[in-house]
This record gives C-alpha cells, sequence and structure tokens, in this order.
C-alpha cells in the first residue's frame, strides 16, 4: 500500500479521534488498516472521524494503481547503448572551479 503526506497526516488525525481500544490496529505498518479503518467507521459516534476515515479510504483508492505494469516491464530491456558509453569518454576526468584541467 502507497501512501503520500496528506494521507499520514489524515491518519494521525484519525489515530488520536478514535477510542483508545482500536488505536493499536489503527497504523500504517498494519497490513489490514483498510479493514480496521471499516470497522472504526461503523463503530464511531465522531461526525468528524467519519469523515476523515472517508476521506483516507477515498485517496487510497485513487492510489490503488500498481506500482508498475508487469507486461510493460518484460517489454524493457536495460541494455547500454553506444552513445551512452561514449558521453561517458568525452566527460573532463578533471574539473577545477569550472574549468577543465585534464581532458
Amino acid at each position: 500500500m502507497r501512501f503520500n503526506k496528506h494521507m499520514i497526516d489524515l491518519l494521525r488525525e484519525i489515530r488520536r479521534r478514535v477510542p483508545s481500544h482500536q488505536k493499536p490496529a489503527i497504523k500504517l505498518a498494519n497490513p489490514e488498516l483498510i479493514s480496521e479503518l471499516y470497522d472504526a467507521l461503523e463503530q464511531s459516534r465522531d461526525s468528524i472521524c467519519k469523515v476523515l476515515i472517508r476521506e483516507f479510504i477515498e485517496q487510497n483508492r485513487s492510489l490503488d494503481e500498481p506500482l508498475y505494469d508487469l507486461k510493460a516491464s518484460e517489454k524493457m530491456s536495460f541494455t547500454k547503448t553506444p552513445q551512452a558509453e561514449k558521453i561517458k569518454d568525452e566527460r573532463p576526468k578533471r574539473v577545477y572551479r569550472g574549468q577543465i584541467i585534464e581532458a
């Protein structure tokens, strides 16, 4: 699961507002975080907490894209091109205050 800064801030506020018996389950490291948040949403009487939980879940749905495309990664090749090797050889070996000393 991926988190952005806004989601982390939301989770901190949610954790602050939920009852003490639910706090141990509401952590970023918990793989069952979303199901725990649904449980907290059902049990909560605090309307602000409910809004925060809903917002967190919606943010999670929008970020629920795969980190990489497996089919696209099979097609990609990471071999060095001759141009990259040529550019590496053309770089100056030593620069002092912006001037080339050895070429």
